[in-house]
């Protein structure tokens, strides 16, 4: 898909709360399937694991959710699971911060192979958190202790890496999430800098935006990063309870902060159990709606924004609004733009 020539975005409303307590407790990040299913990455000792999930049917409770993996070091397990990606044949990879090491299992879940260990040197990792694929089906993994991105084959073998300790422009102080965008870009969460660094696919810095605060544009703790097809930025700002949107440049244009509401799920268990509706009943309804510190932030093919909801152990769901613009309907770039809306 080649990017529009302009977007009129009209909007991102709220869609849907997937999820809910004991059924996707602390989900860390989110994948998807090739036919719909939807993967949810939970990090939580007794609830670690992959819930396979499905956009298109009922939500089930947990006894009736398929799970892949589990709490462990063994095999096909994870201690500390961060990032959650798929490739194009459906197969899932999973990073593991505790161990050190990057898994992978089939879109049945049967696990297929791992690698990485401990280590400073090139090819090992310390704590290893996002990762994505690049345009070349090639894995690039955040070793995030070690300051740096390193690039391996889908098989595991070391291909290169780019990144230092530091805060100038290029370096990484403990680097979190990552994406690549159509274009091959690279998107790099700087979490101990507050900042987002883009790259070009060989390592060299194309763009850096973002500093500490609570404005517009300002990150505490930035986690995670996705880019859409119209190269769009979603950052979620852990620290801020929010998620970010800037444009291809990295110009803000609008914060989540939550809007949810009861998922199926949880409708279903509410009706059955008494208690908790009159916990409800006399509580301050308004707080159930805001995100708390979300861990990563995803968009699929259909322009639907998932964040992965993680201390309120679900999932909430918007869906972009826009129209692409042809080379008629919008003007070359401003000197100094201003949106004037009276």
């Amino acid at each position: 898909m080649s990017r529009p020539h302009g977007l009129l975005r009209a909007g991102y409303p709220y869609l849907m709360t997937l999820g809910m307590r004991r059924v996707t407790n602390f989900p860390t990040d989110v994948a998807f399937g090739l036919n719909g299913e939807l993967y949810i990455l939970m990090r939580a000792e007794g609830f670690t694991g992959i819930r396979v999930w499905s956009l298109d049917d009922s939500e089930e409770l947990s006894d009736d959710l398929k799970t892949i993996g589990g709490y462990g070091s063994d095999d096909g397990q994870f201690v500390w699971p961060v990032n959650l990606i798929t490739n194009k044949n459906g197969d899932l990879v999973v990073s593991d911060e505790s161990t050190h090491r990057i898994t992978k299992f089939n879109q049945n879940g049967d696990y297929i192979s791992k690698f990485g260990e401990f280590g400073k040197v090139e090819g090992k990792f310390n704590a290893p958190s996002g990762i994505s694929f690049d345009n070349d089906g090639h894995i690039l993994v955040v070793d995030s202790k070690n300051h740096r991105i390193q690039r391996f084959s889908e098989s595991g073998e070391y291909i290169s890496s780019f990144g230092s300790f530091g805060s100038d422009p290029g370096q990484f102080y403990l680097p979190w999430g990552i994406d690549v965008d159509d274009h091959g870009d690279i998107y790099v969460v700087d979490w101990g800098n507050n900042r987002i660094q883009v790259f070009s696919e060989d390592g060299n810095l194309k763009n850096v935006f973002g500093e500490f605060g609570t404005g517009d544009g300002q990150f505490d703790r930035p986690s995670g990063v996705a880019v859409d097809l119209h190269g769009d930025i979603y950052v979620s700002d852990w620290g801020n309870n929010r998620v970010v949107m800037f444009n291809s440049e990295g110009h803000y244009l609008w914060s989540f902060t939550g809007d949810a509401t009861l998922s199926k799920v949880a409708r279903t268990y509410m009706l059955t159990n008494a208690s908790p509706n009159r916990l409800r009943e006399s509580g301050r309804i308004e707080n159930e709606r805001y995100l708390r510190r979300p861990r990563s932030v995803r968009i699929d093919d259909q322009f639907r924004l998932f964040i992965p909801d993680y201390e309120s152990y679900r999932l909430q769901v918007y869906q972009k609004d826009f129209i692409e613009l042809d080379e008629s309907q919008i003007v070359a770039p401003l000197r100094n733009p201003t949106l004037d809306v009276t």
